[in-house]
């Protein structure tokens, strides 16, 4: 018989309480099991004072905001009243039926009373957390970067000059409205106006980019970045390294204009992955980004093994020989051509690649029997050398080896899922504030919570398969050492 359901009446009187309602696995209930939020009240009790109107607890202010970031809401009056309407949330903040939940105002006077210090402080925590239940170990540290779009128009942009104007009179202002729309006589034809100049000319001065003279009214620290991947936007930067058993943890985040170069934050961030995790670095993986021969040096110099691919400066042609045909004279300080030619040192680029340039003498090539293999065009060929070649050349090694081979596939799946959960489920694609200091919090933020989410999920696995991504790993890893098995490779056909 197919029942109706009744309409609903409010009762007076309700036998029922939050605890019971809340299951047993909710992701809040773990979390509250496994994390003491007791450290918050020391790091917060210098901002408040011994006297006055009693406030909001700062625990509940750090579990509201990781309740927006576990749960992508970006809005902080939507998270408010979420806070109020959802019963997990309220269990989880320790507020019953009929008590009101806090105002959504009091998250932004936290954070401005707070500062990033704090914030910072509960990131480390949750690195601390992850080392308890065991996922975080030494080994191999994966950095990368992500752009993350400014909650920015494009549209707002105005020269720099303009921003720093101060604003008009309401005389200034209407004189020179009507200066601007004034319409010329009917007899005098206006110029035309000149189309935008593509090309610079010759003996001209270079066109000025565009974030050196526009800068956003909204937002005037993010940068216009144009990818194909990304769009034109303004945009921030967020460059991460994540560390730990299947690269589950994340232990340095540091935000920054979009246009910053990732080769230059390689320093900075593993400095941060050592102070926070307190971890020693034996072993870095990144993309061609970082493969400078600055970083090569630097990460020689420490000892530390670097799985970077180079980064590759211009066309790479592999129609003609490389440098792998040319016999290193170190003794002369010069290259050793297949003819018997010497390349003799030319310049060095101290500011951008650090390379040196060697170079054959003039004309020797044009009669040369291998000018069809080596320099087809006749010219003098020339040859590069970093100046940091050895540490290159031991970096070559070791990313031809298997464990090579494989880090950068773990790189992969690793630091790139970790961005894509960030951005998908915990609200990175977009920046919630404005300015790159409060971007610098909500990065901190979304670490913290995909930190703490991990802990407790590892805490309650219990026997669980394991992750998709370490399977993926596993088998990427037995097909490369299958592939490199001697024994199973098949001889070519004669």
């Amino acid at each position: 018989m197919m029942k109706q359901q009744p309409r609903f009446e409010a009762k007076f009187y309700y036998n029922l309480s939050l605890d019971r309602l809340m299951p047993d696995d909710h992701l809040l209930r773990q979390i509250d099991r496994a994390v003491d939020f007791a450290f918050i009240r020391p790091l917060c009790r210098p901002f408040y004072s011994h006297t006055g109107r009693p406030s909001v607890d700062p625990i509940v202010l750090f579990k509201m905001l990781l309740v927006g970031y576990l749960y992508g809401i970006t809005s902080e009056r939507r998270l408010a009243r979420e806070l109020s309407l959802n019963l997990a949330y309220r269990w989880f903040l320790g507020y019953d039926f009929d008590q009101p939940t806090p105002d959504h105002s009091v998250l932004s006077k936290a954070r401005a009373r707070f500062g990033p210090e704090v914030f910072e402080s509960f990131f480390r925590h949750s690195i601390d957390l992850c080392r308890e239940v065991g996922l975080l170990e030494e080994g191999p540290v994966y950095v990368d970067s992500t752009l993350i779009q400014a909650a920015a128009a494009v549209d707002l942009m105005v020269t720099r000059d303009e921003r720093l104007q101060p604003p008009l009179s309401i005389e200034e202002y209407v004189h020179r409205l009507y200066a601007e729309n004034d319409p010329p006589p009917e007899d005098e034809e206006s110029p035309p106006t000149p189309g935008p100049t593509l090309r610079r000319r010759r003996g001209h001065k270079p066109l000025p980019r565009p974030n050196q003279t526009l800068q956003s009214k909204t937002d005037p620290e993010a940068t216009l970045v144009n990818r194909p991947d990304f769009g034109r936007h303004l945009a921030y930067k967020a460059h991460v390294a994540v560390a730990g058993r299947r690269g589950q943890v994340i232990t340095a985040a540091v935000a920054t204009t979009g246009i910053e170069a990732d080769e230059h934050l390689l320093a900075e961030v593993l400095w941060q992955h050592h102070r926070l995790s307190g971890l020693k670095l034996r072993e870095v993986v990144a993309d061609a980004k970082y493969g400078t021969s600055f970083n090569l040096l630097y990460l020689g110099r420490l000892g530390i093994q670097a799985f970077l691919p180079l980064t590759r400066f211009g066309v790479m042609r592999k129609d003609i020989w490389g440098r792998e045909h040319f016999q290193w004279l170190p003794e002369e300080d010069a290259y050793l051509c297949p003819a018997g030619r010497k390349l003799r040192r030319r310049y060095a680029q101290i500011r951008g690649t650090q390379r040196v340039q060697y170079r054959a003498p003039k004309g020797s090539c044009a009669a040369c029997p291998f000018q069809a293999e080596c320099t087809p065009s006749g010219r003098e060929r020339t040859i590069h050398r970093s100046w940091g070649q050895s540490s290159v050349e031991r970096t070559e090694e070791l990313l031809a080896s298997p464990l090579g081979k494989q880090r950068l596939i773990e790189r992969k799946i690793y630091i790139e899922g970790t961005f894509g959960l960030a951005k998908e489920l915990h609200g990175l694609r977009r920046t919630r504030f404005r300015g790159r200091r409060r971007v610098q919090i909500q990065l901190w933020f979304t670490a913290a919570a995909m930190n703490i989410k991990r802990a407790v999920r590892k805490l309650t696995a219990g026997g669980k398969p394991a992750a998709p991504a370490r399977l993926l790993v596993l088998v990427l890893s037995s097909l490369l050492r299958w592939l490199n098995n001697s024994r199973y490779r098949r001889p070519l056909a004669t």
